[in-house]
């Protein structure tokens, strides 16, 4: 950059002394008796002229190169913005890359990406991501700033209950001590999927609304491509979650079952936790397929794995093993902490009203019952405590159902 600067005035210099040179020449050989002081003085004029118009020119040169090379920049930018995009296809990851590329054009100091789309939470840990918000010196070095720039781009995408979501961020989060703050939608044709916030502190008001004309086109490509890959992204993870989820009771399926079983075992091993295994059948369900018809046999597994899904403890994993037999995985868990889980499991299953909404004038109870497996009490292989959690199971519905056993090689306990 200074290279090109120095090259400009140099060559503005130059041309300065050429011109120079011809105009003293042509006043000298039109009258070449006059005395060089008189030349001169005839010169000035147009000397003067000369370089006014010499400075304007290349002024004009200089501030069109230096939009060359910042657009230039910005292109760059660009570029190596979507090609990070397109690095990552996990949803929240994509979601963060994003701010920060926004942040980058905008120069922004503190980034808030708030989530709103249904189809984006679904695959994402947090509803807000936050980029320096933990920062608090950018916060506390500055009072409540009245004379804030506030920026909307694309205000007709933003409803009013998302403004009010706007307000309550920038006051939870301090922004209204900036010197500036622009606010993005990211959305489809029909949808705001997404709210971005960026707080600028280092720059003037001025500064700031020049910048953003300057890069509002270019942002505004990001924003298509980002639509792009956000899509790309969902249609991924969509077909992730169906690859390892049961479609009637939308757990785990056997296939993600597997995976985490031998993952939690490598880790078991290395780091010397207890794993437990349980699975559950219920007890007589057949019967109650026969009586109520199969279509009242799915709601009947819909609200099981609900209820089942919402009594074990948040480290659990819940898998649907085929039919109405679900298995668990919990981590760090011994044989009597399983025990104690499947107890409440089984408990709660014995005391809901299946099929409330659909038969009014009976109560359809069903009972569980759970065998349970664990490393390194009962064996040294996932195989191996998977197929005793089965066995001990087999031994629950023979001695009388809706029991919980515990495997043991003198035929469990209870």
């Amino acid at each position: 950059m200074e290279e090109r600067k120095l090259i400009i005035r140099l060559s503005e210099i130059l041309l300065f002394i050429v011109f120079t040179t011809v105009l003293f020449y042509a006043f000298a050989f039109s009258e070449p008796l006059k005395p060089l002081k008189l030349i001169l003085k005839e010169m000035l004029p147009s000397l003067g002229i000369t370089l006014f118009f010499l400075f304007l020119c290349f002024r004009t040169i200089e501030y069109y190169h230096n939009q060359i090379l910042k657009q230039k920049k910005l292109n760059e930018e660009l570029n190596d913005s979507l090609f990070k995009l397109s690095s990552d296809l996990k949803i929240e990851k994509l979601l963060q890359n994003s701010l920060e590329i926004l942040m980058k054009f905008y120069e922004g100091d503190i980034g808030i990406l708030s989530i709103i789309g249904d189809d984006l939470k679904k695959f994402v840990s947090t509803d807000v991501i936050t980029i320096n918000i933990n920062n608090k010196s950018n916060i506390e070095r500055f009072e409540k700033n009245k004379n804030c720039v506030y920026v909307t781009i694309s205000p007709d995408k933003i409803s009013v209950k998302e403004e009010n979501l706007i307000k309550k961020l920038i006051n939870e989060y301090g922004l209204q001590s900036c010197m500036g703050i622009i606010v993005f939608p990211i959305y489809t044709e029909k949808v705001t999927k997404a709210i971005g916030i960026i707080g600028i502190y280092k720059k003037k008001k001025k500064e700031i609304l020049r910048d953003i004309s300057k890069i509002k086109i270019i942002s505004e490509v990001f924003m298509q491509h980002l639509n792009l890959e956000i899509e790309n992204s969902l249609l991924n993870e969509k077909l992730n979650y169906a690859s390892i989820t049961d479609a009637l009771t939308e757990v785990y399926n056997r296939r993600y079952f597997n995976i985490r079983l031998k993952e939690e075992f490598a880790r078991a091993k290395r780091e010397g936790y207890p794993v437990s295994i349980m699975i559950s059948d219920l007890d007589n369900f057949k019967k109650y397929v026969d009586t109520y018809g199969h279509p009242m046999g799915d709601i009947i597994l819909k609200e099981l794995a609900n209820l089942l899904k919402y009594s074990i403890r948040e480290t659990d994993i819940l898998c649907r093993f085929g039919g109405d037999e679900f298995a668990y995985i919990l981590p760090f868990t011994p044989s009597k902490e399983a025990q104690i889980v499947a107890e409440r499991l089984k408990s709660n299953v014995e005391n809901y009203r299946f099929l409330k909404e659909y038969i009014n004038d009976k109560d359809v109870k069903l009972t569980l019952s759970i065998g349970i497996a664990t490393f390194p009490e009962h064996g040294n292989t996932e195989e191996e405590i998977l197929s005793k959690a089965d066995n001990a199971l087999f031994q629950a519905k023979n001695i009388g159902k809706n029991l919980v056993i515990v495997y043991s090689e003198n035929g469990g306990t209870k």
